[in-house]
């Protein structure tokens, strides 16, 4: 009695399984059929459309007689920090303070014997240092548009 319950499980199963294969290959063709179809090549206004997106925004014209002579760059007016403002005090608080209040990575502190040492080195020599930086300084105090005499007075107010 077992052996035919077990040949009529594996014939149903049979079935079943047949059954799934040829629903899947006619899902397969049915999708094929019904699918996506890129008919680009044959499409002249998807053509054209890609064409105009990738077309350059804008053309260089030369002129008649070629592209016109390279004139030198002329010389722009360097815009100076705070106006040109020799406030000695403004420029430290706006500028140098951040680091020399505190002594973030060694730098001196105003009236500390570290900037006293520094100071004995002599005025040029802090003002190479503060114009090009020394150590983790950077030049002018990172503010390029310091002008040289604005470094100049915020020096001398530092070595007070």
């Amino acid at each position: 009695m077992e052996e035919q319950t077990d040949s009529t499980f594996i014939k149903n199963i049979s079935i079943v399984m047949a059954i799934l294969v040829v629903f899947t290959i006619s899902i397969a063709f049915i999708a094929r059929d019904l699918g996506f179809k890129d008919d680009s090549a044959n499409n002249p206004s998807r053509l054209t459309t890609a064409e105009e997106r990738i077309r350059s925004v804008a053309d260089v014209y030369t002129g008649e007689d070629g592209p016109a002579p390279v004139k030198p760059a002329e010389t722009a007016v360097q815009a100076v920090a705070f106006d040109g403002s020799l406030d000695s005090e403004m420029i430290y608080n706006s500028v140098c303070a951040a680091c020399h209040t505190s002594g973030v990575a060694g730098a001196p502190k105003p009236g500390s014997p570290e900037m006293a040492q520094r100071a004995e080195k002599g005025f040029d020599a802090l003002m190479q240092s503060a114009v090009n930086g020394l150590n983790a300084m950077p030049a002018r105090g990172g503010r390029a548009d310091l002008s040289d005499e604005q470094v100049k007075v915020s020096i001398e107010f530092m070595i007070q």
